[in-house]
């Protein structure tokens, strides 16, 4: 599809500030490219002309203020309280699983992305009824906010589904998937490269939401 993931711990608070006004879901992801933050850190510049998206991305954040106060007062009167907790949530880690998305949805539930089977339930866990092992949509989610810029909507976990998901992602061990390949009559191989550099990850980053008690932003870009 070309289409990359990222996954954001975001509070439970601010959850709901962005369920109740979508304008918000653009300033939380950009808050990510002000300076600074853990994005620019792991960020380095290849081609000459990304020198000039750099000094537009760490502008993002206040064109996107100066847009909602402009163009919608009365909300921006509402919220501008919680506007530095949005935009240093939004400046905190994120876990990019790039492309590798689509194969992990595999091992963790037994279906690929096209797969009507995928949506039958919107239960974070659950089991397949094919091979009988647990069904954890982790990196697909049911739940989404519809706002202005984007082309999918800002999918979520609320923090008991992140928990309910951390749970499952620990027992879900490394032999349980070899079970779901040999089902599928898969070679086990052919995945080694997503368990370093995706996978253990994904489980890692979960429980680290999971203790602190925070929710889950899952955004395709």
């Amino acid at each position: 599809m070309g289409i990359i993931l990222n996954l954001k711990q975001v509070s439970p608070y601010v959850l709901e500030q962005i369920k109740k006004y979508p304008d918000l879901a653009g300033l939380f992801l950009d808050a990510k490219y002000l300076e600074y933050s853990p994005f620019w850190q792991d960020f380095s510049i290849i081609e000459p002309d990304e020198i000039d998206w750099f000094e537009e991305a760490i502008n993002f954040v206040k064109e996107r203020l100066d847009k909602l106060k402009k163009d919608k007062t009365e909300e921006f009167e509402k919220i501008k309280d919680d506007i530095p907790l949005i935009i240093n949530e939004g400046k905190s880690e994120y876990l990019d699983l790039d492309k590798m998305w689509e194969p992990i949805i595999f091992l963790l539930t037994g279906y690929d992305f096209y797969d009507e089977a995928l949506y039958l339930s919107k239960l974070v866990v659950s089991q397949n009824p094919e091979d009988n092992i647990p069904l954890i949509r982790a990196v697909i989610g049911s739940n989404g906010i519809e706002h202005d810029e984007r082309d999918y909507p800002l999918f979520y976990f609320s923090d008991d589904e992140v928990k309910k998901i951390a749970n499952a992602l620990s027992s879900f061990s490394i032999k349980t998937i070899r079970k779901r390949l040999k089902f599928r009559g898969l070679e086990e191989d052919s995945y080694d490269y997503l368990y370093e550099y995706a996978y253990n990850p994904l489980v890692r980053y979960y429980q680290d939401a999971a203790e602190k008690g925070n929710a889950m932003f899952l955004h395709f870009a």
